[in-house]
């Protein structure tokens, strides 16, 4: 079954089940549905044809959910573009992927306006929420009456362009089928149980898969309801989690840090909260034992990548409890731990991950030499490091790119930072390896102080080899007051690279 029969048989059997709530409004599913066979017909007439790339570069609304189901019930194949990107980003994107139809809201309109349009496949602009604009169709007149029927040939079709982050390089378009998608939303499911009575509360961005997975997908999978917000407020979100009863939360570990620094005398616990789940990033001890012991839920950190649709491992919901790991492998995905040989490696050996299931992705679109260098036998090959333990329990220690080796000693970053992390006086730290003439690479901690704190570095340096072998202990400091981040909250290690990797040392 794919995501427009999906919708399509969640609107016959819950039709007056509230599937959206939005800003004062809602939205039942037989509603919603209405509203996006009508979509659907509307971009059929527009010229939209089976297998188009159609582009959303639209904020978190309910405009956003209904696109991305038109366009799927349309046989069209959905690219959610970051909505924080610049127009020379969405260029590459769209002029990769070939897109045909691009809905963005009347706010980008200036960063539309800078595309050289005459290079690009791009046939229909329609804006959404805004004022019509002399060239853009507007999105209110591309509805119709006319019938439509779903148009899905078999779960193997594409569905989805996800572009990656880029924190290495262009980005990378990862494409997802029908079966990629259904296959994830089955594997998360087999660990939480959700029902038809549960509501979800949605702050994250829809165009990454976290937010597309836990938001736009998983509700309809489970007839649940989503309450959405377009922006994120720490005080809105605990209001709404206690009016709305909200039973699912999904944040990145931003988002739960900033939850723990409201006054706890106005904000404590959340007792109709089922699961608070975090992604995205690496989640600090520090920030998951806080959560928990402020409001009284269960934090639960898992693993994943756009390559694997969204999800890998999630640490059960009931069950043994581990500081620092992702959890179990998910239900029918297998991961193993290699070593650069290719050979299997055993409980606490470091080695890449790879990851098979149904899940695992088509294939980077139109490169086929990325394809080939990260998919082998069925097998994805992750780029990231890390381990499991005798029980199952895995624990990721950093990207296979990142691991520093100096003096002929392998170094994993992660490492490092989980031990600043502990220190009272951090905030937020990157480890970066930096050209040595001697050592080949040296080890250097770039450091944001938390509450600005004059912080020196050398009580940094005796906490670490406290903690550490000296050999992995950072030899360099850089004191910054921000890190540069993606909008999942995970910082871009190569933009410090590019400002740090000069090698004089």
């Amino acid at each position: 079954m794919g995501l427009g029969k999906l919708l399509e048989q969640r609107a016959k059997s819950d039709r007056d089940r509230i599937f959206l709530y939005y800003e004062g409004e809602s939205w039942n599913y037989g509603e919603f549905f209405k509203r996006v066979k009508s979509l659907a017909s509307g971009l059929i007439d527009q010229g939209l044809k089976p297998g188009d790339r159609v582009a959303l570069y639209l904020s978190a609304s309910p405009e956003f959910i209904e696109c991305f189901y038109a366009v799927i019930y349309a046989g069209g194949v959905v690219i959610p573009i970051n909505y924080r990107w610049k127009a020379n980003e969405l260029y590459f994107a769209l002029k990769d992927s070939g897109a045909r139809f691009l809905f963005f809201s009347a706010e980008k309109s200036l960063e539309i306006q800078k595309l050289d349009r005459e290079k690009l496949c791009l046939d229909k602009l329609v804006i959404v929420k805004g004022k019509a604009q002399p060239g853009f169709m507007d999105y209110s007149r591309i509805f119709s009456e006319k019938s439509v029927s779903l148009q899905e040939d078999n779960d193997n079709q594409l569905a989805g362009i996800i572009y990656t982050s880029g924190t290495t390089g262009k980005p990378k378009g990862v494409m997802l089928s029908h079966r990629n998608y259904m296959a994830n939303l089955s594997q998360i499911t087999g660990v939480l149980d959700l029902q038809e009575t549960d509501r979800f509360l949605g702050i994250l961005p829809l165009f990454h898969v976290l937010g597309l997975m836990v938001l736009v997908l998983m509700p309809v999978y489970t007839g649940a309801s989503l309450v959405l917000f377009s922006e994120f407020s720490p005080r809105k979100v605990l209001t709404a989690l206690r009016d709305y009863q909200v039973s699912v939360f999904a944040g990145v570990p931003t988002v739960y840090a900033l939850l723990n620094n409201l006054p706890a005398e106005k904000f404590s616990s959340l007792p109709g909260l089922k699961y608070a789940l975090c992604g995205g990033a690496p989640l600090a001890p520090e920030i998951l034992e806080q959560f928990e012991k402020r409001y009284q839920v269960e934090l639960l950190e898992g693993y994943g990548l756009s390559e694997a649709t969204c999800a890998c491992t999630l640490n059960p919901p009931a069950g043994k409890r581990k500081p620092g790991s992702v959890g179990y492998a998910l239900p029918y995905q297998e991961i193993l731990v290699k070593s650069e040989s290719g050979e299997d490696l055993g409980p606490g050996q470091i080695g890449e991950l790879w990851i098979s299931g149904e899940n695992v992705m088509k294939g980077y679109f139109q490169d086929q030499a990325e394809t080939e260098a990260v998919l082998k036998d069925g097998w994805l090959k992750t780029g990231d490091l890390g381990y499991y333990d005798v029980q199952g329990y895995f624990y990721i220690k950093g990207r296979k790119k990142e691991m520093l080796i100096r003096g002929g000693e392998n170094i994993y970053p992660r490492e490092i930072e989980e031990v600043l992390l502990s220190h009272p006086a951090v905030s937020e730290v990157a480890v970066i390896g930096v050209p040595d003439r001697v050592w080949g690479e040296e080890v250097m901690a770039v450091i944001v102080p938390r509450d600005n704190s004059g912080i020196k570095t050398a009580l940094l340096e005796d906490f670490c080899h406290q903690h550490l072998a000296d050999y992995k202990c950072p030899k360099l400091w850089q004191i910054i007051p921000e890190m540069p981040k993606s909008v999942t909250g995970e910082i871009l290690k190569q933009k410090l690279l590019e400002k740090y990797h000069s090698g004089k040392k």
